[in-house]
């Protein structure tokens, strides 16, 4: 399997709240051990030059639904979480060389701005970042979707983030993630490798399938969450953790990148 099964237990799926964005992660081994010494960190750079493009075999299912869900908030991160504990954003469910069929249920979403992960080198102005929680077992495995930001005050608002901030101080609201993440979409391209939580205490028990083509946004919409996690004493300049170094706390990461199944037959059609 792409990740050693664990049990966690609910300190470890929602890590630490002792630490703060002042240095973007830099300081976080001085706090957190399991931030230092380890080969599995994220996020990190995803470029040519550490992925395996051989992996045709990897596929994934989202079956999000509308739910009711509320932000949580504290001094170093906001969550969107389902307003009811057992209940979940949908399912997801992913099939690759590791492993049978697994089964997710999406339990926390998180706003990076800026990206945490970086396409070649670039970092986009948002990220957003979806947890899961493994269905139907006793033991617990993490998987995060990833999708990206950028702006262009071109593009029309996008339904999914126009949910988040017409919404973000009521008590409870209904979002539906199948504005943002649909079966159409989940053929895209997208980069997976095991690594990490990206904040404390930063635990190696985490499977990214980050998508690699950005979403367009205006900067009346992407404004919003920059002025959330910036230019504040806990987030001066964002609430990203920096790229891990690929020789040292990223060293046994290997990324897999999960072609476009179409593009080959797009261009032997041209």
């Amino acid at each position: 399997m792409i990740l050693s099964l664990l049990i966690l237990s609910l300190s470890t799926v929602y890590g630490s709240d002792d630490y703060d964005y002042t240095s973007n992660g830099k300081d976080w081994p001085d706090i957190h051990e399991y931030c230092f010494g380890k080969k599995l960190q994220s996020p990190i750079n995803l470029d040519n030059n550490y992925t395996n493009t051989n992996e045709d075999d990897m596929y994934f299912f989202p079956k999000y639904k509308p739910t009711k869900v509320r932000i949580t908030k504290n001094q170093t991160t906001h969550r969107i979480i389902p307003a009811t504990d057992t209940d979940n954003f949908g399912p997801l469910y992913t099939v690759n060389s590791w492993s049978d069929s697994v089964a997710y249920g999406g339990k926390i979403i998180f706003f990076r701005s800026e990206a945490e992960h970086k396409i070649n080198g670039v970092q986009y102005n948002l990220e957003v970042q979806i947890q899961h929680t493994m269905l139907f077992a006793t033991i617990q495995n993490r998987s995060t979707v990833s999708v990206f930001f950028i702006q262009d005050d071109t593009a029309q608002k996008h339904p999914f983030l126009q949910q988040v901030i017409d919404n973000y101080n009521k008590e409870d609201f209904i979002l539906d993630l199948s504005e943002l993440i649909t079966s159409a979409f989940s053929i895209q391209p997208y980069y997976l490798y095991a690594g990490s939580f990206t904040y404390p205490d930063c635990t190696e028990r985490n499977s990214w399938y980050v998508f690699e083509r950005p979403f367009k946004a205006p900067s009346s919409q992407l404004s919003f969450f920059y002025n959330l996690y910036h230019n504040t004493e806990i987030f001066p300049n964002g609430n990203y953790r920096v790229v891990q170094d690929r020789k040292s706390s990223a060293k046994n990461v290997k990324v897999y990148y999960r072609k476009d199944p179409y593009a080959a037959t797009a261009q032997e059609e041209q």
